[in-house]
């Protein structure tokens, strides 16, 4: 597994992935100053049910096509697989939006508590629909090993989603409407170039066989995806039913901030996962996917403590005055998502093919989640609700770390990551402690707050990492500019 060729796959994969979740924070000043906090509530909702929606109603198809187009003997074989997939997606996805447009009055009653028209919820399950058929032909690009393809496919859906919904949302005012056709073209443009580019992977082949393989692998991981949606928004319901939709406003836009987290790691996790899957069982791959847990880590004392540290200007620069307390739950909002991040270095069970041990540890993960949301947020209001989705990533991690280690053992060096976590920890504290200042940029609270951060990522770097790592690192740095002088 080439250190080089992960490099630059993760740096087109991260750019694919700014590009999109980047657009979503890019448009929160947009929409939090067009849309009051019970609007964006409705949309905050919306992203609830569509994440569930994701993980189940394909039956994680694509999860399956991805394991078994790995590791298909020719061309036609892949190309069976993958077509199967795409097709038993479609139509599932299809299936889910006519049954929300036949019972949108009573749905939207129910899930949007009358503050949205039924046919506003049947936009949204159409672009929800649609956006699943995205990401898996998106996916395909993956799987070819075709960053590039895969980075202007995301181009398009950036491009399209922001472009109407900024249009039809600040200039037309449609209101909570005008977010969801914004996301409607986004998908439609993004599927439009995915499979102009994904052509040869796709034909007209519908493999029965080959869908029940796949379904065999991915059916436990329906369980697991949905014990994986209530680790991801678990806090956000118990927030929408003790706290109200307003309050639910204000924690959704600042998880959209703390989603810059998971930036690097989807970009480092859509080129490492198949690499690993192609190379697991050469000698090399455990020590070298060691070495990236370790500087991943030191470049999360970098972001997470980053961010904890300015989470006041952030909140009060970017975001209407209605969600500037969002600054108080963000630094452990990102230590959050850091975690969530983490299962990339811990790729046992999948290796191992034991998707039914994945789907308990996530089910035991988000009953972790659901009780300590409960107890947190009665007791702490949104400050509760931040941590259990903090305890609950951190649980399911140590979960695959020690579940996984029969059929894939990394060499981590336990000693180093426990001390960059420690930091990442001590940054996130002090950000949550640091008194106020008059102003948002002050100065001085800045100047210190960077002598802090300073001084951490120097120590990260210093006893986070060995020798052995700095020295590669320092190898790849010298070939990359050796290239640029040729």
């Amino acid at each position: 597994m080439g250190l080089q060729r992960l490099g630059r796959d993760t740096l087109l994969y991260g750019l694919s992935t700014l590009l999109v979740r980047g657009l979503q924070i890019f448009l929160i000043p947009v929409y939090s100053r067009a849309l009051g906090s019970g609007e964006y509530g409705v949309v905050e909702t919306v992203a609830i049910a569509g994440a569930l929606v994701n993980l189940t109603v394909a039956m994680e198809i694509s999860q399956g096509m991805a394991r078994y187009i790995a590791d298909a003997p020719d061309e036609p074989a892949r190309r069976a697989f993958a077509s199967t997939a795409v097709g038993f997606a479609a139509l599932a996805y299809a299936a889910f939006a006519l049954a929300v447009a036949a019972f949108s009055d009573g749905l939207s009653q129910w899930l949007l508590a009358g503050q949205a028209p039924p046919q506003t919820l049947a936009l949204a399950a159409s672009a929800i629909a649609v956006n699943g058929v995205f990401v898996i032909v998106q996916d395909l690009l993956r799987w070819q090993l075709r960053p590039g393809s895969y980075v202007m496919a995301s181009l398009a859906y950036a491009l399209g989603s922001a472009g109407v919904g900024i249009w039809l949302v600040a200039v037309q005012g449609a209101g909570v409407a005008g977010v969801f056709w914004g996301q409607l073209a986004g998908a439609l443009l993004g599927a439009a170039v995915s499979l102009s580019r994904a052509g040869g992977l796709l034909g007209r082949v519908f493999d029965g066989q080959r869908l029940r393989t796949m379904l065999r692998y991915s059916l436990p991981l329906v369980l697991s995806g949905a014990a994986v949606f209530g680790n991801l928004f678990i806090d956000r319901i118990v927030v929408r039913e003790l706290l109200g939709l307003e309050a639910l406003g204000v924690y959704g836009v600042t998880a959209r901030f703390a989603s810059v987290v998971s930036i690097l790691a989807v970009g480092l996790q859509a080129a490492l996962s198949p690499l690993v899957f192609r190379h697991w069982r050469e000698p090399g791959t455990a020590i070298t996917l060691g070495r990236i847990c370790r500087w991943y880590l030191v470049a999360m004392v970098a972001l997470v403590g980053g961010i904890a540290l300015l989470s006041a200007p952030i909140m009060g620069t970017l975001t209407g005055p209605a969600f500037h307390g969002g600054s108080a739950v963000l630094p452990l909002l990102t230590l959050g998502a850091m975690f969530s991040t983490l299962y990339v270095f811990a790729p046992g069970l999948f290796l191992g093919e034991r998707t039914g041990r994945v789907a308990l540890l996530n089910v035991a993960g988000a009953l972790v989640n659901l009780v300590a949301a409960l107890l947190l947020t009665h007791w702490f209001g949104l400050l509760g609700a931040a941590l259990a989705a903090t305890i609950a990533p951190a649980f399911v991690f140590a979960g695959y770390l020690a579940l996984g280690r029969p059929w894939f053992t990394v060499p981590y060096r336990a000693p180093r990551i426990a001390f960059t976590l420690a930091l990442v920890m001590a940054l996130v504290l002090t950000g949550m402690v640091w008194p106020a200042t008059p102003t948002l940029w002050d100065p001085v609270a800045l100047a210190s707050k960077a002598a802090l951060w300073c001084l951490c990522l120097g120590l990260a770097v210093a006893l986070g990492t060995d020798a052995a790592d700095r020295h590669q690192v320092s190898q790849i740095m010298r070939a990359l500019a050796r290239q640029r002088t040729l």
